[in-house]
Order: structure tokens, then sequence, then C-alpha cells
């Protein structure tokens, strides 16, 4: 008998994360999603396990395209393609599909994630430019909600982010999985993968959009900031 008294309902899935908070550990399937948004073949051509700052694969040798693709050609549906294309979840593309249909020019939530993000960057006074993707995916999810930048905002150090000394409390189920994207890009470790993402029942549309585009940060770079289609 499962333990689970949702187990069999289309609440079940929603009863797993409740058991799994605060902690959030992985489940035993899906593709994990640090290596996939860094190799070519995702999962299935690389043993790649790290965020690879420097857009190159130590294992496949894949350099990412992020650096060269034309500005005025290439729009924002053009990335989610290239960057998902490959993953075979009928859940996730029906979400990416819905999520590119929407797009307005803005990968900020709100005018007030914008604001959080630039003023920690001139805060740190550091140009966006010259810091490495995972960093600027990083920091563009922990600054989505106000409340989780407040739990945050001391983790966030001049070289990384420090998660060690970092309390919880009154976070959201899509602030816990947020978070838990963040750790996953920042320290490569698998703390969130695709299967849960795609779960509508268990992540919300909004947070679904910052996840996803933290993913298109963290592979292609600041220059996605500049796509306004």
């Amino acid at each position: 008998m499962s333990k689970l008294f949702m187990y069999g309902t289309s609440l079940e899935g929603i009863e797993q994360l409740m058991v799994l908070v605060p902690n959030f550990q992985p489940r035993r399937s899906g593709i994990v999603i640090n290596n996939y948004f860094n190799c070519k073949g995702g999962v299935i051509d690389c043993n790649c396990n790290v965020i690879n700052v420097s857009n190159r694969c130590n294992d496949c040798g894949y350099i990412h395209s992020g650096i060269l693709f034309d500005m005025d050609k290439v729009g924002y549906k053009d990335l989610v393609r290239e960057c998902f294309g490959k993953i075979k979840s009928y859940s996730l593309r029906g979400r990416l599909k819905l999520l590119t249909n929407n797009f307005k020019g803005e990968l900020f939530l709100n005018n007030a994630h914008k604001e959080r993000f630039y003023n920690e960057l001139h805060k740190q006074n550091i140009d966006i430019n010259d810091i490495p993707p995972k960093y600027i995916a990083t920091l563009f999810l922990l600054t989505t909600d106000d409340m989780l930048w407040k739990a945050l905002e001391n983790s966030v150090k001049p070289n990384g982010f420090d998660f060690s000394h970092v309390h919880l409390k009154q976070i959201s189920t899509d602030g816990y999985a947020i978070y838990q994207t963040a750790k996953t890009i920042s320290t490569g470790k698998e703390c969130i993968r695709i299967n849960e993402i795609a779960d509508e029942d268990l992540i919300n549309d909004i947070t679904f959009k910052a996840i996803i585009n933290s993913a298109l940060i963290t592979r292609y770079g600041a220059d996605v900031f500049l796509i306004t289609k």
C-alpha cells in the first residue's frame, strides 16, 4: 500500500511535493535539468554534471550558439525550440507552446522583478556582460519574488552564491521550486528535474516562465535580454 493518501488520483503529484518540502529531493526518474541545458544532446549524448559558464562542454565538445546568433533574426520561440526541442515530453511541449505564444518581449516577470535584479547588479557594481551566465540566471531566479529575495538576499556573494545558511520560512511551493532551480544552476547538483517543471499541478505558469527563462540565460548568456519578439 502506498504511503500517499492521494495515490492514483490527480492530486498525487501535489502530495508528493508537499511531503518533500522543504528539501525538495529529486524524483527517481526524469531528465536532469543541469545536464540538459548545457549539452547538444542532453543527457543522451553527454555526461556533464555541471553548468558550463564558457558555453563549451568538456565532455562532448559542443559549443553553444548563444554568442553567435543574429539578434535581428532569432526570436524567443527559436531559442526555446533549440534549448528544449530534444525533450520528448508532451506536457512540457504544451506548456512551452503556451509560453512562447504569450511572449511580449520581456524575460522578467514584472517591473518589480526587473528592478530587484538590476539593483543588485548596481549594488555590486558589476556589468551584466562581465559575469558568467549561470550567475546571471541564478540572480534572475532569486529576484523573482520579494519574499523569496528577502530570504535569500544574503546568499549572494561577488564570486557566487552561498546556500549553506539559508533558512526558508513561509515560502510557497512555487518559491521552493524557484529556490531549487537556482541551486541546480548555481551548484550543478540535481535539485529539480524537467518532469517536475513540466507538471502544471506542481508549478504554476509564472514560476514556469521564470524557470524556462533562467535556462535560456544559463545556456545563451546575457544576450537573451535583447530578445524582443
